[in-house]
């Protein structure tokens, strides 16, 4: 009876001394329990894994990973082969899905980023899922809070310092891209461009050194946008350096060909074709081929 005495007292001591340990080390000590109610033969059970691993000498599993559950930093993620092979466009997407479908691209899709991933998603503003069309309108809102925030930000920053060249480009590209993201109404749309041609005047006026092509570009995009062609002819000839790019190419092309100056309506095509600075895309190539093979017979 006194051995059975000692026994369960040593029994506490080690029980206690087990919570000790593990209260120091901030880790949970349920297993206390489990010793009290299996006096000494608890500790038998608990220790003898430990025991033969010794004996062994080799571990066969990672017993930190086990015992302790740290967390692995580098998992490996198998993708999802099933969406990683349906591969196309969100707008193909909307037109064949239903509403469940669309849905979760809608989430999917505005979850990456918001800001790069609005425009395709667009064409479903006029959808008959109520639920679709809320995620359209959230996310047009939100974009546009960030995109006019953006402007106002750089426009403080450039009148601080009208010098500085990297500040009017930042402002300029902030008004460019709210004009250009399908955010705006016709009349918006509209005012932002006066406000930008207005911007870039101010500059050549005072500072003509600090625009750079990009903004030059945008500049000729907002003219004829705007239905200023005489002014857009004018900086054509005269920054026509400034100006060698797809982009410009092409909307003086239709300029011309909608004022019926065939004149120059040839020679622009023809400085493009010769241009060798100029890189056209495929879309680019495609109109270009059209213009030089078929429009231009017309005037004739």
């Amino acid at each position: 009876m006194r051995g059975l005495c000692y026994a369960v007292g040593v029994n506490c001591i080690c029980t206690v001394c087990y919570i000790i340990v593990k209260k120091r080390r901030a880790e949970r000590a349920e297993l206390a329990l489990f010793f009290m109610v299996l006096p000494c033969l608890g500790f038998a059970i608990y220790l003898l894994p430990c025991l033969i691993q010794c004996l062994i000498g080799r571990e066969k599993y990672d017993r930190e990973s086990l015992v302790h559950r740290l967390k692995l930093e580098k998992a490996l993620e198998h993708p999802d082969m099933e969406e990683a092979l349906a591969v196309v466009p969100v707008e193909d997407a909307l037109a064949v899905s239903g509403t469940m479908e669309k849905r979760k691209l809608f989430l999917n899709q505005l979850k990456k980023d918001v800001r790069q991933n609005y425009k395709p998603l667009l064409a479903a503003q006029r959808d008959t899922d109520s639920e679709s069309v809320h995620y359209v309108a959230a996310a047009r809102m939100e974009v546009y809070r960030i995109q006019q925030q953006k402007w106002i930000n750089s426009l403080k920053t450039y009148h601080r310092d009208t010098k500085n060249a990297a500040a009017f480009k930042t402002a300029c590209d902030a008004l460019y891209e709210l004009i250009d993201g399908r955010l705006l109404s016709d009349r918006e749309q509209d005012l932002y461009r006066e406000r930008y041609c207005a911007l870039v005047r101010q500059q050549e006026c005072e500072y003509p050194e600090t625009i750079s092509e990009e903004t030059y570009t945008a500049y000729l995009d907002c003219l004829t946008a705007l239905g200023q062609l005489d002014d857009a002819r004018q900086l054509w000839c005269e920054k026509r350096e400034m100006l060698r790019n797809e982009t410009c190419y092409m909307r003086m092309a239709e300029l011309f060909y909608g004022q019926k100056d065939q004149r120059a309506f040839e020679n622009c095509i023809r400085e493009l074709c010769a241009d060798q600075r100029v890189r056209l895309s495929a879309r680019g190539l495609e109109t270009l081929r059209y213009w030089s093979e078929g429009v231009v017979g017309c005037f004739r």
